[in-house]
């Protein structure tokens, strides 16, 4: 006969390994959010809902976990998911609907009175959604499985992202507000995420009173750090240029708690997001942002290539752990982010391979000052403080020279648009460029305007 205790039993055992992770609560919580929740999301319709297991995860307040059980393997879902009563995975989800207005929710339904015969279904219901999504396999996995899968899913990336987008949107309104120029908005949260990184920097700038001090020790912190992660002489001396207008701007440097109140929001949404998906170029997407608001971006023939190009691209290319990447083009640095994530990921936890990879095996070339400092910001900000961003013009015989010594196998590249046919540079011509730096039988993947493979008269090659 089959008996429901059994299973409730063989989840109690599993979750009370990880007790030092989270708090397991049986058919009702301590938390009054919780319980307020739940007051009306009873099975049979009209009271309280009295999940078999509410798991809050203790290092995580917005994360929990809800588990119903059946015993019976045939109860475990109904393929209209509307019988709450009597199956799992439908009596689950109903719980996560009501949970997920003020939580993430992972919701689970296991059937079954044996580890062999265990049915176990996993869905997320972030909050405010008003679907769930599938995700994990049919097993029960540990805590920590369960919060990096929850932080990596393709659904808690859509929903970071479109807030980090809204966050940009305000961001850039504020900004304007203070009459910061667009170009140097994606410059100034670079400097203040480079310094955030410093534990002295972010012990103590909350302690200066005096704006135009605060705005001082931001532009020192920020090259120290550099300082130390190996970007020296003409570069870092470039860098530094770039970031002074901070000592300067009369909001940032003589308004009281201004650059403060950035620096503290800077921290909350976008190192936030930072820390939880890496190797994304988000000072990219920040910058197309910012210039989009002053619709700047097509004047300036800028060309900023969205991720999901980036990680095509490094799928065409068969980007691996020894391939070695180079963007004759890089502007904020999208390719290389991108072909950095899959080659970390190839790496396979090998420490020693990953720091060869960040030192050796990434090179890019931009020439415009500003964009140069977000693309050495960028990849400070991805752990990789010695990359080999180079600023100058990629055509310049030294320039070339110096990214033949890393012997590229790939290049990828995103050319500047040719807005002037008489002055500017045809987008072919950084193609060939590109080639000619790479190694024999290396791979180049550009986007090119369709005219350059349909022309029929022009320039021969």
């Amino acid at each position: 006969m089959a008996n429901e205790r059994i299973t409730e039993d063989i989840v109690r055992k599993h979750f009370n390994s990880y007790s030092s992770e989270c708090i397991i609560e049986e058919q009702k919580s301590q938390d009054p959010k919780i319980d307020k929740l739940l007051k009306n999301a009873s099975k049979k319709g009209g009271g309280k809902g009295f999940p078999e297991f509410i798991i809050s995860i203790k290092n995580n307040s917005d994360f929990i976990i809800v588990v119903e059980c059946k015993a019976d393997i045939t109860k475990h879902q109904s393929p209209t998911l509307d019988k709450y009563d009597e199956y799992a995975v439908d009596g689950v989800l109903l719980y996560a609907s009501f949970l997920s207005k003020e939580y993430d929710v992972l919701a689970i339904g296991i059937s079954g009175q044996n580890l062999k015969e265990l049915k176990v279904s996993h869905y997320l219901y972030l909050k405010g959604e008003k679907k769930s999504a599938p995700i994990f396999a049919n097993n029960l996995l540990n805590i920590e499985s369960y919060i990096k899968g929850y932080l990596k899913s393709p659904e808690k990336f859509r929903q970071d992202y479109s807030t980090i987008l809204d966050f940009s949107r305000e961001l850039n309104e504020e900004l304007h507000h203070y009459k910061i120029p667009e170009k140097d908005r994606a410059l100034l949260i670079s400097s203040i995420l480079i310094a955030l990184d410093d534990k002295a920097f972010r012990k103590a700038y909350k302690e200066y009173e005096k704006p135009e001090e605060l705005a001082g020790f931001l532009v020192n912190t920020v090259s120290n750090v550099l300082r130390k992660a190996n970007l020296l002489g003409k570069k870092l001396d470039n860098l530094n240029i770039q970031f002074s207008f901070i000592r300067t701007n009369t909001s940032l440097s003589a308004r009281q708690y201004v650059l403060r109140n950035l620096i503290d929001s800077i921290d909350k949404h976008i190192n936030a997001f930072i820390r939880t998906h890496k190797y994304y170029d988000i000072l990219g997407k920040l910058y197309i942002e910012f210039l989009r608001y002053a619709n700047s971006d097509k004047g300036l023939g800028i060309v900023l290539t969205p991720p999901h190009i980036t990680e095509l691209f490094c799928e065409l290319a068969g980007v691996n752990k020894n391939s070695v990447v180079y963007d004759n083009c890089c502007g904020t640095g999208g390719f290389l982010i991108s072909a950095l994530r899959e080659m970390i990921k190839d790496a396979k936890g090998d420490s020693e391979k990953e720091k060869k990879i960040k030192a050796k095996q990434i090179i890019g070339v931009e020439y415009q000052a500003n964009i140069f400092a977000l693309a050495c910001s960028n990849m400070y900000i991805h752990q990789d403080g010695k990359s080999n961003i180079l600023n100058g013009d990629c055509f310049d015989i030294e320039v070339m020279e110096q990214a033949k010594k890393y012997k590229p196998t790939i290049g990828f590249l995103n050319p500047p648009y040719q807005v002037d046919k008489k002055k500017d540079t045809e987008e072919l011509e950084f193609v060939l460029n590109n080639l000619e730096t790479l190694q024999p039988g290396g791979t180049c993947i550009a986007i090119l305007p369709m005219q350059c493979a349909l022309a029929q008269k022009g320039q021969k090659y």
